[in-house]
């Protein structure tokens, strides 16, 4: 029994994002799928023991038929029984990265073999097409409302109001640099060497010069300097 359940830690396989954005299936299958693939390699074929893929997964056998058949269901995973050498049989599992399941339809042409009941060379029509459009827009206006949503809890923060419009545009540009959490981590300690707001930075200055990554830690702000002192020494006075 114990050669039946060796191991090595060693190789790896590639794992097709669109196996892990299928809702269909669940998180067990998608993980016995990527099992299977680290010991596929580079190939499309692998053929570990029942006991062993049991054992590596700590999982029962009883387990692993359920989510063998999901895969299979799903198109992901055919199975063939084939004889050794020394009379007894073992499973071939091959990994199908361009599934036949009906659960969604393939919105390009990925590499793959013909499997039975496949349709080959069909065309995507329109509504498949009005739909790819309709989630994308879904998408890219989600992602426009939680921007916006972030820029409003920055420009509280913030506390000087002064062209609005232009800070939103610097920081969305900053967003696609640096994380929000950076952003806001930034400002935060950059206020905190505010003594008088009018030496304050305005949004579109702060903004554009990346002053919220700035190490503020032993900053002070000078006291008592007049108007003159600081129109010479800080430029964002200008803006």
């Amino acid at each position: 029994m114990s050669d039946s359940i060796k191991s090595s830690i060693t190789g790896y396989g590639l794992v097709f994002k669109r196996v892990m954005k299928d809702t269909s299936i669940s998180i067990e299958a998608k993980a016995l799928y990527s099992y299977l693939s680290a010991y596929a390699g580079a190939n499309e074929t692998a053929f570990p023991g029942v006991s062993l893929i049991c054992h590596e997964l700590n999982i029962s056998g009883k387990r692993f038929q359920k989510y063998r058949k999901q895969l299979e269901d799903n198109g992901y995973l055919s199975i063939k029984r084939e004889r050794t050498n020394n009379g007894f049989s073992k499973n071939i599992y091959t990994i199908e990265h361009n599934p036949v399941s009906g659960h969604f339809v393939p919105v390009q042409n990925l590499p793959g073999r013909n499997l039975p009941g496949q349709n080959v060379g069909t065309t995507i029509n329109s509504s498949t097409i009005n739909s790819i459009t309709n989630n994308s827009q879904t998408i890219n206006t989600s992602a426009t409302d939680v921007t916006r949503e972030r820029f409003e809890n920055w420009w509280k923060l913030y506390d000087k109001k002064l062209d609005k419009k232009k800070a939103f545009s610097l920081f969305k540009s900053a967003l696609k640099k640096h994380s929000y959490e950076t952003i806001m981590d930034g400002t935060r300690e950059y206020l905190k060497t505010i003594t008088n707001k009018q030496y304050q930075k305005y949004p579109k200055t702060f903004l554009s010069q990346e002053s919220y990554m700035n190490d503020f830690t032993e900053e002070t702000q000078p006291t008592g300097q007049d108007q003159l002192e600081r129109m010479k020494y800080d430029l964002s006075y200008w803006d």
